[in-house]
């Protein structure tokens, strides 16, 4: 049975919990929040499914990277409700036009986070959007076995490791399956998400109605978060005022796996991979107009299959990857934990998350630290 002994080695993909045959896999929420598996040794036959279908325990094979692109959608009413350029509609779009599915992360009725399905183009809203924490695959591994045994396509969105726990858990590979990553910088604590909305609305005095991690009102790099309150009240801050956005940012409420993420290089288990074309306006400024680019790495077959059938409802030019995403971005490197994590894990049951934030205030001696070693790498160089 699958026993998780050091916490940087679980993604939180439910591969295993998906993959039990008896389902005596739960996965139960530890101290910081984030989901694990725990096995009904009772119920437990000794199969060694959920061991062997782990992706971390058994990395999938990779997608060898063969294109990489810069692009928005053409239409404007869709950018302007996506998170960067749009290129997820276009191929969710058409996934749905040729009578497939749709997966990938949704809001609940309490904005929690999970994934679901998506089978029109009008409810691709659902699926639209950043979500800032980590979203529950629940059943749907099993959900899209069955579509794609039906004939019928899927593309399934999400973080890299749960496209790897997909490909793992199916076994085999699918024609009709299509997979997006999403570049990811880690997944935020599901407890500091829900005490934040719990806050916000004691704030607001009223239950939440809407809420965009990624609204474009000042911009698209300038993003902020709108919290919109059936009482119609609105609260809207750009992100660097956000606290919830401060600490993910600051690195001091991710995952204990995404500061060793097995996945983030360019040749991943996906057959596209897309994100925010950070830099644009210094590459190419004739995509720069502040509404939203995208990054769009294609890998395989399939990949570039998927990308043709989508070009004609983009503006978009090709580059070289490195540029596109250098090395040293968030998409393609672990990021290092904030010093002060574990702190802010023992504390987050017992103050509010305004008071949390003096976590984030840099001592004058770190200070001091860092600017001498920037001085020391500008002589070195």
């Amino acid at each position: 049975m699958i026993s998780i002994k050091n916490k940087q080695d679980c993604s939180g993909c439910e591969a295993c919990k998906n993959g039990c045959p008896k389902d005596c896999i739960e996965m139960i929420c530890d101290k910081e929040g984030f989901l694990y598996p725990k096995v009904n040794s009772e119920r437990c036959i000794g199969c060694n499914v959920c061991n062997n279908i782990c992706p971390i325990l058994n990395p999938p094979n990779n997608e060898i990277y063969s294109h990489s692109y810069a692009g928005q959608i053409k239409n404007e009413d869709v950018r302007k409700r996506s998170s960067s350029g749009g290129i997820f509609s276009a191929l969710a779009g058409k996934i749905i036009s040729e009578g497939g599915s749709v997966f990938g992360a949704a809001f609940d009725e309490s904005f929690y986070v999970h994934h679901i399905e998506v089978k029109n183009t009008d409810e691709l809203d659902k699926l639209r959007g950043s979500k800032y924490t980590q979203s529950e695959i629940g059943d749907t591994y099993r959900q899209v076995k069955e579509i794609l045994n039906d004939n019928r396509k899927v593309l399934f969105s999400g973080t890299v490791c749960q496209i790897a726990g997909l490909k793992k858990y199916l076994g085999k590979n699918y024609n009709n399956l299509y997979t997006v990553d999403v570049l990811c910088h880690g997944v935020p604590s599901p407890k500091l998400w829900k005490k934040y909305i719990a806050e916000k609305e004691k704030q607001y005095g009223d239950a939440v109605e809407r809420i965009s991690f990624r609204h474009k009102k000042y911009g698209w790099k300038i993003y902020s978060v709108e919290f919109l309150f059936k009482n119609s009240t609105e609260n809207i801050v750009p992100f660097g005022k956000d606290p919830y956005m401060r600490f993910f940012l600051s690195n001091i409420s991710l995952r204990p796996s995404c500061h060793n993420c097995r996945f983030n290089k360019i040749d991943r288990p996906s057959d596209i991979t897309i994100g925010d074309a950070w830099g644009i306006d210094n590459i190419h400024p004739e995509l720069d107009d502040d509404k939203g680019t995208s990054v769009i790495i294609v890998r395989g077959e399939k990949g570039n299959q998927l990308f043709d059938a989508i070009k004609d409802d983009l503006i978009y030019l090709e580059d070289d990857v490195d540029k596109l995403l250098p090395p040293n971005s968030g998409g393609r490197k672990s990021v290092k934990p904030h010093y002060k994590r574990e702190k802010f894990f023992k504390e987050i049951d017992n103050q509010n998350v305004n008071d949390l934030l003096k976590l984030l205030k840099i001592p004058l001696y770190r200070k001091v630290i860092t600017k001498f070693k920037a001085i020391i790498r500008k002589c070195v160089r």
